[in-house]
């Protein structure tokens, strides 16, 4: 089969190429609009890379065509453009969505494998743990977009009656990839540790390994068609743990733990209302996923007997503090 990895330069894109490569049972066609940055196993014979820019259909390739099985991993997120604006948001997670099902030939493709995000339940600052089942009301253009997206893959699945697999991604981390761990436990340049009150609030986070191994493992197979899931580490976590982890494996016992009370956030939210309300509600609804419980029930996928292996501890397992700094930064 010929499997199309979108985003293949990126973190996740590119993992998940590297093992189905290491499999060297099916072809992988990697597409990226970047051609310069992340080495990739071009030397592989069942490795092809595709200049392509998803936004743009006129740019898609005649190997891109031959796809069997959509990997759909490319997407602006998070600080990762200059423009954030919704319209920008939309025009590549949500239009090039569109784009690149349309150019692709329906009688070939055999199934759509999507990343999306938890993003899209919005604000669970009120102690709900979502489920797949939970109405979903995104509170930012990542979540909106990432939706968008989602709704247009199930549409065109009827249309065409082919099998979608979508996966809502807890935040993601792994060697080499720390930004979602290091917002949640480090101040500005990492001179100190922070919590927000006791700093026994949980996070859903999810290893780079168990992405990898349950999207390889959901290609072709039908227990995982025409179905949505979240997709987090078994383990939550408190933010103690996590900074307790990090002391202790890196070395970083000297490092301070800055607590901050929550009243002293709240307090300066309500002051800068008046001065920037849309700003301001946009923070206070980022304080929220950091101050309360951030966590996502993952039992739907647990119940499929799917076993994820990989956490916080065996993630690192081998890692040292110098390669960790050495490739994140």
């Amino acid at each position: 089969m010929n499997i199309l990895i979108t985003g293949v330069k990126g973190y996740i894109g590119f993992k998940i190429a590297f093992h189905e490569l290491k499999k060297n049972v099916n072809k992988v066609i990697g597409l990226d609009f970047n051609s310069k940055s992340t080495v990739l196993p071009i030397d592989n014979p069942n490795f092809t890379f595709a200049k392509s820019d998803i936004t743009n259909a006129e740019t898609f390739s005649k190997e891109v065509k031959k796809t069997d099985v959509l990997i759909h991993c490319a997407a602006l997120v998070h600080k990762k453009s200059s423009d954030l604006s919704r319209e920008n948001y939309f025009r590549v997670n949500y239009e090039g969505t569109k784009n690149l099902l349309n150019f692709l030939d329906k009688d070939r493709l055999k199934q759509i494998v999507f990343l999306s995000t938890v993003s899209v339940y919005g604000d669970i600052s009120n102690g709900v743990v979502p489920d797949e089942g939970t109405q979903t009301t995104p509170r930012d253009f990542y979540g909106e977009s990432k939706l968008a997206a989602e709704n247009t893959i199930k549409e065109f699945s009827e249309k065409y009656k082919i099998p979608y697999t979508i996966f809502r991604l807890a935040p993601v981390y792994g060697e080499g990839f720390l930004l979602n761990i290091n917002k949640r436990i480090y101040l500005p340049k990492q001179l100190a540790f922070y919590r927000i009150g006791s700093g026994e609030q949980r996070l859903s986070l999810l290893s780079v390994e168990n992405v990898v191994d349950v999207v390889l493992n959901c290609i072709m197979n039908e227990m995982f068609f025409y179905n949505t899931f979240n997709l987090t580490d078994y383990e939550y976590y408190s933010v103690n743990q996590v900074i307790l982890f990090f002391k202790r494996k890196f070395s970083e016992q000297k490092k301070p733990v800055i607590t901050i009370p929550e009243f002293v956030c709240l307090g300066i939210f309500r002051c800068l209302r008046f001065l920037m309300r849309q700003r301001v509600e946009n923070l206070k609804y980022q304080f929220n996923k950091i101050a309360g419980d951030s966590i996502y029930s993952v039992n739907k996928l647990r119940s499929s007997g799917i076993k994820l292996k990989w956490n916080l501890y065996n993630t690192f397992a081998n890692s040292s503090l110098s390669s960790l700094k050495h490739k994140c930064h």
